[in-house]
């Protein structure tokens, strides 16, 4: 091959590599728009129901956990960047069947996980208007996770800029709301410091680890990284120090400032709450509005989100291609979506049948997430060479690991969707074959 050749092959190589333009402030807001969701806005409430002030010290342990944990998925996405993000790891390590069979689980986790916001919404929305008593919690949460599926089927989408508009505003008020309301604070509300327990110690920590999700989603970006060997841990210290100090503020504001005997409701929609106490009701009637009104924009990007999931899925072949119908004008993936109304109308269904509410979904789409990343760190002590990065990522499996009987019968629910996974995938591998067998026919 001429020097020309392997000129312009060079070239044409660079041309479809992404160009590096973040930066840490970017790689910052990148993360924290990744973590801290609306999951501010309810998961302090729930702790603080489960076990009281002793909540406080799982927001601890999760907030020295994050940094390691964040930087493990940091260093494997600089090595082995890869936009298909944790079932990337494991399909690298543990070949294509398995990787298949942990895109359908995550596709699952996603699904079970996404009615969590629905719910927040509804409990937002009774603060505001006086629903009827027939309209359960878990209708209206049906009603709002029906209205992102039309926002999205219509085509429509946030932008980058709005998203990060709505996220600065997010932050600010919780600012304001965690440092005006801290003047109310009462240490007397620190007593009882353990009302369910010491053992409710464990229940919080698998509330809590929501909040946290998001940490590994570096794999998406790598390639747009500037320097990323320094840039990656400055990023995430400067991201786990900022939400860290946010979730203490309000779960710390919630412990010392809301009293013991508030009902669960009033507790569970905090950031309404402490406005309640700071600046009575006017004050109270427009953050349960801004609560509502972010919590909606951010269940759109998880229906949006995991719409796209469904459909790579089905369009890379796991599940069967009819999910991957879009429409003409916007290729819109509307099978994924109409699928989404089944998908999560069987989970409100579940819950409402078995009279659970969104705390029990919390702590089984949490331990969904938590097996997902510790798949992937066997996939990075599989993939990787390095000591260093092997040594932290074995510490942080064992950690993780241990954190697992935290989640009670959490772990039965993520055992039934990995079989559930496998299934599909089984079936799916058979009906391939028959097919296979009838076209040689």
């Amino acid at each position: 091959m001429s020097e020309m050749e392997n000129n312009e092959q060079h070239k044409d190589s660079d041309s479809k590599k992404l160009k590096r333009t973040l930066g840490t402030t970017g790689l910052v807001v990148h993360y924290i728009t990744s973590v801290m969701g609306v999951g501010i806005l309810i998961i302090p409430g729930h702790a603080s129901v489960s076990a009281g002030p002793l909540s406080i010290l799982s927001w601890l342990v999760l907030i020295f956990y994050s940094y390691p944990f964040a930087l493990t998925f940091a260093k494997i996405s600089i090595n082995y960047p890869d936009s298909r993000g944790l079932t990337g790891f494991i399909s690298r390590a543990f070949g294509k069947n398995i990787g298949d069979i942990s895109s359908l689980y995550l596709l699952i986790t996603l699904i079970v996980a996404n009615p969590v916001l629905g719910i927040a919404a509804s409990r937002y929305l009774h603060n505001i208007i006086d629903i009827p008593q027939s309209w359960h919690l878990i209708y209206t949460a049906a009603l709002f996770m029906l209205i992102s599926i039309l926002f999205n089927l219509a085509g429509l989408k946030l932008s980058i800029r709005l998203q990060i508009v709505f996220l600065s505003i997010l932050i600010l008020s919780i600012i304001l709301v965690g440092v005006f309301s801290l003047n109310e604070a009462q240490i007397k509300h620190l007593k009882p410091f353990a009302p369910n327990g010491f053992s409710a110690f464990g229940y919080a920590l698998a509330i809590c680890f929501y909040g946290f999700v998001g940490w590994e989603n570096a794999a998406p970006v790598a390639e747009e990284v500037v320097n990323p060997k320094k840039t990656f841990p400055r990023a995430i210290f400067y991201a786990v120090s900022i939400v860290g100090s946010l979730y203490f503020l309000i779960a710390l504001a919630v412990i010392l400032v809301i009293p013991p005997e508030f009902s669960i409701e009033q507790k569970v929609t905090p950031f309404a709450t402490l406005l309640f106490i700071i600046g009575g009701e006017k004050v109270t009637f427009l953050a349960n509005v801004i609560a509502v009104v972010l919590l909606v924009l951010t269940t759109n990007s998880w229906v949006l989100g995991t719409s796209r999931v469904l459909y790579s899925t089905s369009r890379d072949k796991i599940i069967p291609r009819v999910f991957s119908k879009t429409t003409k004008i916007n290729r819109t993936p509307y099978a994924a979506l109409l699928t989404l109304i089944a998908g999560y109308g069987s989970v409100l269904v579940f819950l409402y049948i078995n009279g659970y509410g969104d705390n029990e979904l919390i702590k089984y789409s949490s331990c969904s997430f938590m097996v997902m990343f510790i798949a992937s760190f066997f996939s990075i002590l599989k993939l990787e060479k390095k000591r260093s990065t092997r040594i932290m990522t074995g510490g942080i499996t064992i950690i993780s690991v241990g954190m697992l009987p935290f989640f009670g019968d959490g772990i039965l629910y993520s055992a039934f969707f990995l079989i559930f996974s496998i299934i599909v995938y089984s079936l799916k591998g058979k009906l391939d074959r028959v097919r296979l067998n009838i076209s040689y026919e």
